[in-house]
């Protein structure tokens, strides 16, 4: 009998060691699997994100909708796609939406496209709308906001499966705004 007391006293039974070994053992392998980079940021390893501006290089049409002559908001706009990849982008054309203050004045599409690695590409967009005019109380919101300097349009579009957004200046300027993933703004 004194063989199995002294058994017992060396193993409790319960086998705690190897419950315990083997969650350290786990936990460090989770941990060690989500602070290993990607394969693909191993294979380009100078490869950064596809990047893209708007160019507001001309509008139209930003006048009351009842006025006599009144004309559809037109806006000409130029794309500026960077590829940062080490590989070959080939894209559909995507819709384009221009807005001010959440309402939808203009619609176009971007052309399709090929670009090689590391190469930018401005892409023309014209964006025009079916209706007349611009509603009375966003035309007095924008003519505000003009005059004061802080009017902004917002350009949407996708390209594939990415989708970019840029908020543009509307000071009668060419000018280029940087554009940001919506889902990617905190």
């Amino acid at each position: 009998m004194a063989s199995t007391t002294d058994k017992k006293d060396d193993d409790d039974g319960c086998g705690c060691f190897s419950w315990i070994l083997a969650t350290i053992l786990i936990n460090g392998f989770i941990i060690l699997l989500t602070t290993l980079p990607s394969k693909k940021s191993i294979a380009y390893p100078d490869n950064k994100p596809t990047t893209c501006s708007v160019e507001l290089a001309g509008f139209e049409g930003l006048q009351p909708a009842l006025s006599p002559g009144a004309a559809s908001p037109a806006f000409d706009l130029i794309v500026r796609v960077n590829n940062g990849h080490t590989f070959r982008l080939r894209r559909r054309g995507g819709d384009v939406i221009v807005s001010y203050g959440g309402v939808p004045l203009a619609r176009g599409r971007t052309p399709g496209f090929e670009l090689g690695d590391k190469e930018v590409l401005a892409l023309p967009v014209k964006a025009t709308s079916a209706g007349v005019g611009v509603p009375g109380d966003l035309l007095r919101l924008m003519t505000d906001e003009r005059r004061l300097g802080v009017a902004q349009i917002q350009v949407e579009f996708g390209l594939a499966w990415e989708s970019f957004v840029c908020d543009v200046e509307l000071d009668g300027h060419p000018r280029v705004a940087e554009c940001y993933k919506p889902n990617s703004v905190g």
